[in-house]
């Protein structure tokens, strides 16, 4: 029996609603911040931009919400995991669109640090949700989303001023990049996570929830040992 699904348009919007959001803020901030060493949440410390940055972690929040309520509609027990690591990362997400970085070189104050915190959970919940799935699906694009992010959050968290290999990798004069890839790297992760959610369930079947097919009886000899075919019993 077939069974309606939620439209996977919301988890589709969410991260194309983020990723045109940063687009406009770098845009104009263009000269304000580097985008080759200057973090991303320092758009949202900017008039004209914040507002933009804001809206499109928002988003991105909401997005990965709805990828959890898809995957608990087509596969509540094994995408359990998957399901609240993608939860953690939007309330994370929630959390620094709330509680702004400092302006200030480092943090000085609680909310600073709930950001920090919480921009953490992100980077590193979103890659293991991906993972997840892309075992489960077979998908290559999902895996190898997760894989990238995996690498580009090394290079960040390598490259960030405070590592002790920063100043030998020349991490100043780049980590900015590697946060603008890392963060695209998990938007298109969450995109891909919607596509696949929205349209397969827990038994690669697509828009059914589990498997309608009914039980097969082996084949029986019949009263003059003719063999009768293959006949389906349950519902059909």
């Amino acid at each position: 029996m077939t069974k309606d699904l939620p439209s996977r348009l919301p988890g589709v919007a969410g991260p194309l609603l983020a990723l045109a959001a940063m687009g406009y803020a770098h845009l104009t901030s263009a000269g304000a911040v580097s985008p080759l060493n200057g973090l991303v949440s320092e758009y949202a410390l900017r008039g004209d931009s914040a507002w933009a940055m804001t809206g499109g972690t928002i988003a991105l929040a909401m997005g990965c919400l709805w990828v959890a309520y898809l995957l608990a509609r087509v596969d509540p027990v094994r995408g359990a995991a998957a399901r609240a690591l993608f939860v953690a990362s939007a309330l994370g997400l929630l959390l620094t669109a709330t509680f702004p970085t400092d302006a200030a070189p480092g943090v000085t104050s609680i909310g600073g640090e709930i950001h920090r915190w919480s921009a953490a959970v992100v980077f590193t919940a979103l890659p293991c949700a991906g993972w997840l799935l892309g075992r489960r699906s077979g998908s290559r694009a999902l895996a190898g989303s997760a894989v990238l992010s995996v690498a580009l959050l090394a290079w960040f968290l390598a490259a960030h001023p405070g590592s002790l290999i920063s100043d030998l990798i020349g991490g100043p004069d780049h980590y900015g990049l590697a946060q603008r890839l890392l963060l695209l790297s998990e938007m298109t992760l969450v995109l891909l996570a919607a596509l696949w959610s929205g349209h397969r369930d827990g038994d690669g079947a697509t828009g059914r929830l589990g498997n309608d097919r009914g039980v097969t009886v082996p084949i029986q000899p019949g009263p003059d040992h003719a063999r009768r075919p293959h006949q389906p019993i349950g519902l059909g």
